[in-house]
C-alpha cells in the first residue's frame, strides 16, 4: 500500500445511486460518507460471491467517486453490482495497513519537522523555531575514524569518537591561553635499577626509590618538537649513600651523552637514608642533551 492517511467515520452505509458494471471505474453513492478520498469501501458486505472491497482513490464527490477495484482480489473479474447494492464504510485490514505503512513514513511532528519519505533517503529537519538548521546530512560528510581532524577542520562535519581520540593522542592538539583548575599528572612508579629507563608515554612526572647505584639514564618517548619535562622525586632507600650518575644519558635511542646542569656543577644526590631529592630532566625536540635541575634534601 501507499502511505496515505486513512480516513474513516463510524457506522457508514448507504447504497449505490447507479449500477456499478463490471470493469467500472466510478462509483455513484446515494450518500455522502463524510470523509473525502482516499477511503475503503466494501460493496454488498452480506454476499459472500459478490463481496468487493474497492478503494475510493481520488476526489471529493461522492457521488462520482474514482475508485480502485477488488482489493482483496477475490475476483478474477471485477462484479457488477446493481443499483440499490449496499455500501458499508467497515473495512479494516486496509487501513491498518495504511496506519502500518505510515508509520514508516512519516512526517515528523512536534519539536521536529520534516518528512522522512524512507530510511535510506538523507533527511532535511528544522529543530524546533529558531534552534539550530541541519542540512542534508550525506554519509560522506561524517568523519571516519581513519579521518585526520586538523585544528581548522570543517565546522559541519561529525568526527567519530575514535577520530577525536586519535586528535587528542597523536595530532598537534594545542592548549592556547586555557585556564587549567584542578591539574594533576600521572605519577609514574619508575623501577630501581643500575640502567634507569624513563619512558615519557607513561607521564611526565614520577617517583623512584633507589635500591642501586644508577649509572645509565635511558628516555623513551620524549616528544620530537618543542621542550618537554620529566620531573622525578628520588627517595634513597634504608641503606642510603645511592648515587645517580648523568654522564650516560640517553634520549629516544640516540648516542649517549653527558646531561648539562647549572655552572657545570653535576648531580650529587642527598645520601641519607629516606632522604628526599626532586630532579627535573629538561629535553629541547628531543635532542641528545639533557638539562637536569636538581632540588636536593628535601626535609
Amino acid at each position: 500500500m501507499t502511505a496515505q492517511e486513512s480516513n474513516i467515520v463510524n457506522a457508514f452505509e448507504t447504497t449505490l445511486a447507479a449500477q456499478l458494471a463490471s470493469g467500472g471505474t466510478s462509483m455513484n453513492l446515494a450518500a455522502d460518507p463524510g470523509v473525502d478520498s482516499p477511503a475503503y469501501f466494501v460493496i454488498d458486505p452480506d454476499n459472500d460471491s459478490n463481496r468487493e472491497i474497492v478503494l475510493w482513490a481520488s476526489g471529493t464527490d461522492h457521488s462520482a467517486a474514482t475508485i480502485t477495484r477488488d482489493l482483496d482480489s477475490k475476483h478474477g473479474t471485477d462484479p457488477t453490482h446493481a443499483s440499490g447494492t449496499k455500501v458499508r464504510l467497515a473495512v479494516v485490514k486496509q487501513h491498518f495497513e495504511d496506519i502500518h505503512d505510515r508509520v514508516n513514513d512519516i512526517a515528523l511532528t512536534g519539536d521536529v519537522t520534516g518528512t522522512l519519505a524512507s530510511a535510506t533517503q538523507d533527511v532535511a529537519t528544522t529543530i524546533g523555531a529558531g534552534a539550530v538548521d541541519f542540512a542534508m546530512i550525506n554519509q560522506g560528510d561524517l568523519i571516519t575514524q581513519a579521518e585526520t581532524i586538523t585544528s581548522n577542520d570543517s565546522d559541519t562535519k561529525i568526527p567519530t569518537a575514535a577520530a577525536v581520540k586519535n586528535y587528542a593522542d597523536a595530532e598537534a592538539a594545542t592548549l592556547t591561553n586555557k585556564v587549567l583548575k584542578d591539574y594533576a599528572e600521572t605519577d609514574q612508579d619508575v623501577t630501581s635499577q643500575a640502567e634507569l629507563s624513563i619512558d615519557l608515554a607513561n607521564g611526565n612526572t614520577g617517583s623512584v626509590t633507589l635500591a642501586h647505584n644508577v649509572t645509565d639514564i635511558d628516555f623513551l618517548n620524549v616528544p620530537a618538537a618543542g621542550i618537554s619535562t620529566f620531573t622525578l622525586i628520588v627517595t634513597q632507600d634504608g641503606t642510603g649513600s645511592r648515587t645517580m650518575a648523568i654522564n650516560k644519558t640517553t634520549v629516544n635511542g640516540q648516542a649517549e651523552t653527558a646531561g648539562k646542569t647549572a655552572g657545570a656543577a653535576g648531580l650529587t644526590l642527598s645520601t641519607a637514608a629516606a632522604s628526599i631529592d626532586i630532579v627535573t630532566f629538561i629535553f629541547k625536540d628531543a635532542s641528545t642533551t639533557v638539562f637536569i635541575v636538581p632540588q636536593l634534601a628535601f626535609a
